[in-house]
């Protein structure tokens, strides 16, 4: 309950921060940096964040129930989709309406993507891979779960590289997945899956 009240917390700050669709100096000074890493870089990037994407935890989920010959571990990675679908781009997203960072911080910025402009609050590639991130690791021995976590955190700097996301866009992103992953493990998997005993060992 405390991640989750945490995560909510930063959700609410970062909405309110962004709110008025400003970006703060500091904010965008941060994106720069992240943004002006070297060209060689994009298709690197590009390819780690394709995880982002809502197919990832769908295929994620599936190789781990194939593997584990047990399909009620897929629950949580195809609710995750609709989860994250409805809270960012129907409540979130509405509700903030900030722009891409080619509009709010300027055209300066290095768009390696389509982003030039839409509404960016918050990254839903961040969100989703956070989420993905967290609950593959909770299928891990516990050495392999930083793996995951970092992999998710190289997508939400993919974001500010490509120039499709401000820094509290990507902030707002790891919260909600953060929340969300926490909510469907001890809602799905720990209340109506039965994990086996040597899980995660």
């Amino acid at each position: 309950m405390t991640i989750i009240i945490g995560a909510l917390a930063v959700v609410l700050v970062t909405s309110a921060v962004a709110w008025d669709g400003d970006v703060p100096g500091w904010e965008a000074d941060a994106l720069r940096f992240f943004n002006d890493w070297p060209d060689w870089l994009e298709p690197i990037m590009w390819a780690l964040q394709q995880f982002g994407v809502l197919a990832g935890p769908l295929l994620g989920g599936i190789v781990i129930a194939w593997t584990a010959r047990r399909w009620d571990y897929l629950i949580p990675f195809v609710l995750l989709m609709p989860l994250k679908l409805i809270i960012e781009k129907v409540i979130l997203k509405q509700l903030v309406e900030r722009e891409r960072p080619f509009v709010t911080v300027g055209p300066d910025i290095n768009v390696r993507g389509p982003a030039f402009e839409g509404l960016s609050f918050p990254s839903g590639h961040a969100t989703t891979a956070t989420a993905f991130a967290i609950l593959v690791a909770a299928f891990l021995p516990p050495k392999w779960r930083p793996l995951p976590l970092i992999w998710a955190l190289v997508v939400g700097i993919a974001r500010l590289y490509f120039g499709e996301h401000n820094v509290l866009d990507v902030v707002a992103g790891v919260a909600m997945g953060t929340m969300f992953a926490t909510i469907l493990w001890f809602t799905i998997l720990n209340r109506f899956v039965e994990v086996d005993g040597d899980h995660g060992s």
